[in-house]
């Protein structure tokens, strides 16, 4: 199996934001439809612990409280309120905390709740999951020596332009450039122009320094880490921005060189190769143009990071979805094959998987309803379950019930 990483670095697209993989095809046709009860999975997790969905739930119900009461969400034929979707997370801990048994839990979800299947890739339901972590990286505030590659913080002269102010969207609705001394908006630079060309260095942008350039490259894909500095203390590495130039691969840059082939390139096997051809590197990595821009903020209690939902993310229990076809903030049951891993971050097993979660992420390669990304958390096992995490699945979204009508 390729990991999830590993797919990232041979997809045509990249992430924009925490949540990580590879990108879908343009969706045309209803995201969900109401499921009819016959057709229902069995709700029953794969392991015990509740104290995750507990937790996730608590955060969904915050993010949602942020919203105006008079949101409409569209789910599927139907417009509900920001209320209605806090009442399912309510409800669901409150059968997860009530059901002695999985068949009483599994009764009561099919009693309390609307199901609605997501239509997935192609409309037959097939979801993609994948997965992603936040990587634990060395780092520096200071360049020396031994921490030499920079990462950025958002550029000043970024601006955004509204294409739609401007009555050309060319399917985008902004478009991410740079100002010049003399007024003019120009591409911003690429990859290849900040580490290769220095475009950047000098302008006192720098937040840290990292060791390893290919570590850099990962950190751009997954999009946060927690970074450890010499003096032990740790920080959190958020996601602030990109330079909104497509991903290319670098893996398949190597691939259609003849390096490996498609079928044996591994996320570890690229990382050796860097590092034995060193006068190659930054060319080969420049050819993914896509920069990340980052800002350092207090390591979270849980030393999670946050999500779209401006929420701290709960391993296992949180997703990744496409906004435009899946909310926020929703509660999500899904059924998939996944990585089993232990502490040292060996595979066990490939296993079955079902849960639930919240859509407390999004993802700029997340797209469609027929991709979802579940957050794995931090550490050598959430690191392996993360690239070991490719496989098809069913995704389903659920409602509670509306009350009968009082006006």
């Amino acid at each position: 199996m390729i990991s999830a990483i590993l797919l990232l670095l041979l997809s045509p697209a990249a992430a924009q934001t925490p949540a990580v993989a590879v990108s879908s095809p343009a969706f045309a046709g209803p995201a969900l439809r109401l499921a009819a009860e016959e057709s229902y999975p069995r709700f029953e997790e794969s392991f015990k612990s509740k104290a995750g969905l507990i937790k996730a739930a608590r955060r969904a119900i915050k993010y949602l409280e942020t919203l105006p009461a008079s949101k409409t969400i569209r789910v599927a034929d139907r417009d509900y309120g920001p209320a209605q979707l806090i009442d399912s997370a309510r409800a669901v801990v409150e059968l997860a905390q009530k059901a002695k048994t999985a068949d009483e839990f599994d009764a009561g979800i099919r009693e309390s709740f609307d199901v609605f299947q997501s239509a997935g890739l192609d409309g037959t339901g097939r979801v993609v999951f994948s997965s992603y972590y936040q990587p634990l990286l060395r780092a520096s505030l200071k360049k020396t020596p031994a921490y030499p590659y920079p990462l950025y913080r958002r550029p000043k002269d970024m601006v955004e332009v509204d294409l739609a102010a401007f009555g050309k969207s060319n399917g985008e609705s902004s478009w991410l450039g740079r100002l010049t001394k003399d007024g003019a908006v120009v591409p911003y630079y690429t990859r290849g122009d900040i580490d290769r060309r220095k475009a950047l260095a000098g302008k006192g942008l720098e937040i840290a320094w990292l060791k390893d350039r290919f570590d850099a490259l990962d950190l751009h894909i997954q999009g946060s880490a927690i970074l450890k500095f010499p003096d032990g203390k740790e920080r959190l590495l958020k996601y602030a921005a990109t330079n909104g130039k497509t991903y290319n691969s670098v893996g398949l840059t190597l691939v259609k060189a003849g390096v490996f082939a498609r079928d044996e390139i591994t996320h570890d096997k690229l990382r050796e190769y860097l590092r034995a051809n060193p006068d190659a590197e930054s060319w080969i990595l420049a050819s993914n143009p896509r920069y990340v821009f980052f800002e350092l903020a207090p390591l979270p209690e849980d030393g999670e990071p946050f999500g779209a939902t401006e929420q701290s993310l709960v391993p296992a229990r949180s997703i990744a979805v496409d906004p435009a076809f899946m909310p926020l903030g929703g509660l999500y049951f899904f059924t998939t094959t996944s990585p089993q891993t232990d502490k040292d971050g060996r595979l066990l097993a490939m296993a079955a998987n079902s849960r639930f979660a919240f859509g407390l992420d999004t993802g700029g390669a997340i797209k469609s309803p027929g991709r979802v990304d579940i957050y794995a958390g931090h550490g050598p096992q959430a690191a392996a379950t993360a690239r070991g995490q490719w496989a098809d699945g069913k995704l389903y979204l659920l409602v509670k019930k509306l009350p009968p009508r009082e006006r």
